[in-house]
C-alpha cells in the first residue's frame, strides 16, 4: 500500500469529524472500510494517528504533524486546478510571435504595438527558417516575418504575404584591399575565407550557387548562427560573407555591391490562417512596409555604400 491523496482527505475528515462513524458518513464510505483503511495507513507509517476512545477520536502527536503535512499537500493540490485553468486561458489569448534575424522583425513588434496586439504577443526565436516552419505546421506559432533566398514550401492552414525583396551585399573588413572600392567582383574573392550559417536551411548549398558562376567554390570558414556574431568575425579576423542589402551598417564593415549578383532576399509575413491574428495581417503588412520605407537609408542610420539604397516593393500573395 502506498500513501495517496485520497488517504489525506479521509485523514482530514475524521479529525474534522472527531468519530469514524460521523467521518464514513460525510465520505460515503461504509464505517468498517473507513477503519480498514485507517489501520492499513496506521500500520505503513508505523505509528497510531488517533487515539480511539467512547466519545470519538482524536489524533495524537504524530497524526497532528502528518495532519499538519496533509493540510499543506492538499491545499497546493487544490490550487492546481484553477492555475492550469489561468495558463491554458493565457496561452489561448497569447499571439505567439515567431522572431527571425531579420531587419522587418523590429517593424513587426511596432506594428503589434500600434494596433493594440502588442501586449498579447508572446516572443519565440529560433536558429532557421525551418524550424520556424515546423512551428507553424504544428500550430505552434501565428504569426512571423521571415527572410529566405528561395520560395519555401508553406505548412498546411498557413498563409503568405509577401513583403519586398531585398538585393545582397558584400560584407568586408574595412581594412580589406577591396573595401576602397564602390564594387566587388566576386571572382576577386576565391581565395577568401567564408561565413556559412548553421542550420538546416542550407545556407552552404546556397553560397555554392551563387560562387559557382564566378568559377569557385567558397572556402567556408565559419559556422555560425543567423544571430551569431558575423559582423564581429568580418571585423576580426578579416574573412568575407553575403549579407542583406537593408542590414544595418556595423562598426569596422562595409557593404557592397557584387555587379551581375541575380541573388536576392525575400522578405515575407506568415500567419495561421486559423488565428485571430489572420483578419488583420494586410493592415500590419502595410504598418510594417511604412516602417521600412521611412528609414530608406537603413533603420540605424546611412549606409557606407554609394548611391541610394534601392526600396523595396511589396506584392501580396
Amino acid at each position: 500500500m502506498e500513501l495517496e491523496l485520497k488517504h489525506l482527505r479521509h485523514l482530514q475528515a475524521i479529525a474534522k469529524a472527531g468519530s469514524l462513524n460521523r467521518a464514513a458518513t460525510e465520505l460515503v464510505l461504509p464505517q468498517p472500510a473507513l477503519s480498514r483503511e485507517l489501520r492499513r495507513i496506521e500500520e505503513l507509517l508505523g505509528r497510531a494517528l488517533f487515539e480511539r476512545a467512547r466519545a470519538g477520536v482524536r489524533p495524537t502527536p504524530f497524526g497532528q504533524l502528518i495532519l499538519d503535512y496533509a493540510d499543506g499537500i492538499l491545499a497546493r493540490t487544490a490550487r492546481i486546478g484553477p492555475a492550469l485553468a489561468q495558463h491554458c486561458a493565457q496561452r489561448e489569448s497569447a499571439l505567439r510571435v515567431g522572431w527571425s534575424e531579420t531587419v522587418l522583425s523590429g517593424p513587426l513588434l511596432r506594428a503589434l504595438e500600434t494596433t493594440g496586439l502588442g501586449d498579447r504577443a508572446e516572443i519565440r526565436t529560433a536558429e532557421s527558417t525551418a524550424e520556424m516552419l515546423g512551428w507553424f505546421g504544428r500550430g505552434e506559432l501565428d504569426l512571423a516575418v521571415l527572410s529566405e533566398q528561395c520560395d519555401v514550401p508553406l505548412p498546411a492552414n498557413t498563409g503568405r504575404i509577401d513583403l519586398a525583396e531585398d538585393s545582397l551585399l558584400m560584407m568586408l573588413p574595412d581594412w580589406h584591399p577591396l573595401a576602397a572600392r564602390h564594387e566587388v567582383d566576386l571572382a576577386e574573392l576565391e581565395h577568401e575565407r567564408w561565413i556559412s550559417s548553421t542550420g538546416p536551411d542550407r545556407c552552404r548549398e546556397f553560397l555554392a550557387r551563387v560562387c559557382g558562376p564566378y568559377g569557385f567554390a567558397p572556402v567556408i570558414a565559419h559556422y555560425v548562427p543567423v544571430s551569431g556574431p558575423r559582423d564581429e568575425i568580418v571585423r576580426y579576423q578579416g574573412d568575407v560573407t553575403l549579407v542583406q542589402s537593408s542590414r544595418p551598417l556595423a562598426p569596422g564593415v562595409v557593404h557592397r555591391p557584387v555587379p551581375g549578383l541575380r541573388a536576392r532576399t525575400s522578405h515575407f509575413l506568415l500567419y495561421r490562417e486559423d488565428s485571430p491574428v489572420a483578419a488583420r495581417v494586410s493592415l500590419l503588412a502595410g504598418l510594417i512596409l511604412d516602417a521600412y520605407h521611412d528609414h530608406k537609408g537603413g533603420f540605424d542610420g546611412p549606409r557606407a555604400i554609394p548611391g541610394e539604397l534601392p526600396w523595396l516593393t511589396a506584392r501580396t500573395s
